[in-house]
């Protein structure tokens, strides 16, 4: 009898254990996948707060959604191009996970929402108080002229941004001034401070930015939105035509004043009048 009370208590013990590390690992899958852009109950982030948002779509819809909200707009799906456009045309990332671990993010949201419990936290600047000193060491770190401490990737490596003073017009990823612009603060800390594309995550896997590192980062972007704004790729591409045509008239008239003699004569009429000198 007391083999089978004891089998009992070690078999809830590990059930118990068991089904706290599934949670455990949901509630950290939402945070890595989710909680950088939204939160369940505490409010709008970079995305819209998700409590009870299985309410207002169905399991199926969700699904389809969370595993690529980018085809469901290219498709045209009216409530997908809602969302777009009321969140100034962010598109958010495919999470690249599982059927299985969309449906379980999805039942903690519904669960979080039911007991009213808060997952995410609404955003808090952490610029307040922050100097030019920051943002000119921001942008040493985003530039490459810094190391960072943990031997990550330069910003600029793979980023730019649309300003005077920037040496690279394009580059790998987006202008993440306007990035700054579209997703705010709150967007572009998260995704510094946990990547959700997998080209980013991969690149500073190890080589984590720290506090001090994101900060400046951020101060140095700010202050490049408020500085210096946007000076537009269409203008910037115009502007580079515009040199191109100009350049290549100069060309085409310094080569006619340099080859203009050589067009006198026909070639025939040369070898005619060496021969004709011959003969004579």
């Amino acid at each position: 009898m007391i083999k089978k009370i004891l089998s009992l208590s070690l078999l809830v013990v590990f059930t118990t254990a068991m089904v706290k590390g599934q949670d455990d690992a949901v509630e950290q899958l939402f945070a890595l996948k989710c909680g950088i852009c939204h939160t369940i109950g505490s409010g709008r982030l970079v995305g819209p707060d998700l409590k009870n948002v299985h309410e207002k779509y169905s399991e199926e819809w969700l699904l389809e959604y969370v595993r690529s909200s980018q085809a469901m707009i290219k498709k045209g799906d009216p409530d997908a191009v809602a969302i777009f456009e009321e969140y100034n045309g962010i598109l958010m990332p495919d999470p690249l996970i599982s059927d299985d671990e969309i449906l379980s993010i999805l039942g903690y949201i519904a669960e979080s929402s039911a007991a009213g419990g808060k997952a995410g936290a609404a955003y808090e600047s952490v610029l307040t108080g922050a100097t030019s000193a920051d943002a000119e060491h921001g942008q040493e770190l985003f530039e490459g002229r810094i190391r960072f401490e943990n031997d990550g990737p330069s910003c600029i490596s793979c980023h730019n941004i649309q300003r005077k003073e920037t040496k690279l017009l394009t580059n790998y990823a987006k202008d993440v001034m306007a990035s700054f612009e579209t997703l705010g603060e709150a967007g572009v800390s998260a995704i510094i401070k946990t990547p959700p594309y997998p080209v980013m995550a991969e690149a500073f896997k190890g080589h984590d930015l720290t506090e001090a590192e994101r900060h400046d980062l951020l101060a140095y972007l700010k202050d490049a939105k408020a500085q210096a704004p946007n000076m537009g790729l269409s203008s910037m591409y115009s502007n580079f035509f515009s040199v191109g045509l100009m350049g290549g008239v100069f060309l085409f008239v310094l080569y006619s004043l340099f080859w203009f003699n050589r067009k006198g004569g026909s070639v025939n009429e040369k070898i005619y009048k060496r021969q004709m000198k011959s003969a004579n």
